[in-house]
């Protein structure tokens, strides 16, 4: 058994078929298996008594668990933007596939967009965990997209520049997905950001703020967007979440759909 690096702040365990008391599942650990060999930080030998130190460290497990959790993300966030960068001056409009856990060594990515001759390409890139050295590929002539909607980040929100006093969010996995403005009591649109393709896409819905809190249909000319609350809050405050679905329609791609809460308020 040896010890990996891994995302910032996180060391995993890489087993042997041997140490698997015979048992052939390849020489990658699972992530369940990551996570749980994490925990402890200490060094374990072979012997017979290593079960019952790692049981004890899997059954205190949910705090360390929740932390391990937020340092893969954080990483996973770390290659999206450095291999966006790399990328940046050789594909316009583009977006990045990360594997969210990487190689031993190295952070992966691909990153795809579009060539100045305004081809679909992808590029492939690597994110050393060690020294945080980024190096990317040559051009690919295929273009590698999630399958979901892209999250949005603070800085895509103020691009957008929404106007309106109250504001609702669509959020699936601790991350917004769709973000919305609007007036309270007003026939002025409210205004809605998704991200496609790496970039913000403005859509608007009729009937102002008061039209959109429980659920709305927005659309624009590159995509449109609907929110459909799903059943009742669980929440009391100003801004209680309701569980809801969201569909987004590009113009002339594939339709995608996420599940999580719709949230508006203050």
């Amino acid at each position: 058994m040896q010890a990996q690096s891994a995302a910032p702040g996180v060391r995993f365990f890489k087993w042997s078929g041997a140490d698997r008391c015979g048992a052939k599942l390849g020489t990658r650990t699972s992530e369940t298996a990551r996570r749980g060999l994490s925990l402890g930080h200490g060094r374990y030998t072979r012997n017979t008594g290593m079960l019952k130190p790692l049981a004890a460290s899997l059954l205190l497990a949910g705090p360390a668990l929740a932390s391990s959790d937020d340092a893969w993300t954080e990483f996973a966030a770390e290659v999206e933007s450095a291999c966006l960068a790399a990328a940046g001056d050789t594909l316009s409009d583009a977006s990045a596939v990360v594997d969210p856990f990487g190689s031993e060594s190295y952070g992966l990515a691909i990153v795809s967009g579009r060539t100045a001759n305004d081809a679909p390409a992808s590029m492939i890139c690597v994110l050393n965990k060690e020294s945080r050295a980024v190096e990317i590929g040559g051009e690919l002539a295929i273009r590698v997209a999630n399958p979901g909607p892209e999250p949005l980040t603070v800085e895509d929100t103020d691009s957008a520049a929404l106007r309106g006093e109250l504001f609702c969010s669509f959020e699936a996995e601790a991350r917004t997905l769709l973000f919305a403005a609007g007036n309270v009591a007003s026939d002025q649109p409210a205004e809605a950001a998704i991200k496609l393709s790496g970039k913000p896409v403005k859509l608007s819905a009729e009937g102002g703020f008061d039209a959109i809190t429980k659920g709305a249909a927005f659309k624009g000319d590159a995509a449109s967007a609907e929110v459909a609350v799903t059943g009742e809050t669980t929440q009391d405050g100003e801004s209680p979440a309701y569980p809801a679905t969201l569909t987004i329609q590009p113009e002339g791609d594939v339709e995608m759909v996420a599940e999580g809460l719709w949230r508006c308020g203050p």
